[in-house]
């Protein structure tokens, strides 16, 4: 099993192999996506967001190997899901996703030329990695614009180890980084031409993407994410941060509270967006502004946190749609679908990777 089985073009090309599930696990809950295609359009199949006891996965580090493998044993069962063959995306955190313009190599020797790059720029020896890599663009006796996918062996041994002993066949490790920029390719794909951003805000931490003309021009992962929120709530009501986390979902604190701490998230976040900006603006020789950016990830959920990103950022935040270009099966009740779209854009990505 190679690290990723294509970066590809980014684009959705269903059924020429296996199919696999999409699947991300989280600290919180593991998210499940089944992609078909009917008459040149993908429809999906099934969806499911289910959560994990506590204590499982930290950080993307999975804690309780037995424990979870068990768990996710179970869920396959009692959801009645046949195919145990899955693309998973691994944390945003145990990879490195790099975009370079390398100096021009014939394209037999790219390989070569990345790992001497990686043994430059990176704290790692090749042994304890696997890596893989997709060329944007040759140009000829000058560069190569490419991107590269970097992950420490022992994470990858692990996660091979936990499906493995779940039953489960862990056919292609995907990027989170990847996955993201995939959904958004294909469900946006009229932003081609347009410099975005798009932020997937998690409970621990963050993913931020840059991408003009299909391509990643940066990415980042961030240690903030919609605990911040939780702490907030539970400084300001003395309740537990599970007590928290309730009245975040149900908007049971009074609006003003709800508003600071959406307001500590959203200044986190702007900090880390506008360096992003600025690093990516450095990268393309220009002063293109970032007048569109998009969110995703359970915490995106957190109320009146796009009005506060709005207001700081002066952009025109929205909600990203894993499902704006894809169909849904008859089967699938849309409000539930609806509900989950924004735990499942990672997901989504994993599965609409050309197979």
């Amino acid at each position: 099993m190679k690290l990723l089985d294509k970066l590809g073009p980014l684009k959705a090309n269903i059924g020429k192999r296996k199919r696999l599930l999409g699947v991300e696990l989280s600290s919180s809950s593991v998210k499940i996506t089944e992609l078909k295609s009917s008459s040149g359009r993908s429809v999906l199949h099934q969806a499911h967001v289910v959560p994990i006891p506590p204590g499982k996965v930290t950080m993307g580090n999975i804690e309780d190997q037995e424990g979870l493998a068990s768990e996710l044993d179970s869920i396959w069962s009692s959801l009645n899901i046949k195919n145990r063959n899955i693309s998973l995306a691994l944390p945003g955190n145990l990879t490195i996703l790099r975009r370079s313009r390398l100096p021009y190599v014939p394209p037999e020797e790219v390989e070569k030329a990345i790992k001497w790059e990686i043994e430059k720029t990176l704290p790692f020896k090749l042994e304890e990695i696997h890596f893989d890599f997709h060329v944007y663009e040759f140009y000829e006796g000058e560069s190569i614009d490419l991107i590269y996918v970097v992950a420490r062996r022992n994470i990858i041994e692990s996660y091979q180890h936990l499906f493995q002993t779940a039953g489960i066949n862990l056919d292609v490790l995907d990027s989170t980084f990847l996955a993201l920029a995939n959904t958004t390719i294909v469900n946006y794909d009229e932003l081609a031409n347009i410099l975005f951003m798009v932020i997937d805000i998690g409970t621990e931490n963050s993913n931020l993407l840059v991408i003009k003309n299909n391509r990643i021009l940066y990415s980042r992962n961030i240690e903030v994410g919609g605990v911040l929120v939780n702490q907030t709530l539970a400084h300001a009501t003395g309740c537990t941060l599970e007590e928290a986390e309730q009245l975040k979902l149900s908007g049971g604190a009074d609006e003003a509270t709800l508003r600071e701490a959406s307001h500590t998230l959203a200044t986190k976040l702007y900090g880390e967006v506008v360096a992003s900006l600025n690093y990516s603006q450095n990268l393309l020789g220009t002063q293109e502004q970032i007048d569109r950016i998009y969110t995703t990830g359970g915490a995106s959920n957190t109320p009146f946190l796009v009005t506060e990103l709005n207001a700081l950022l002066n952009a025109d935040v929205e909600t990203l749609s894993p499902i704006r270009k894809v169909d849904l099966d008859p089967q699938l009740d849309p409000s539930y679908i609806d509900d989950i779209s924004t735990r499942i854009a990672v997901a989504m990505g994993t599965a609409l990777r050309p197979l």
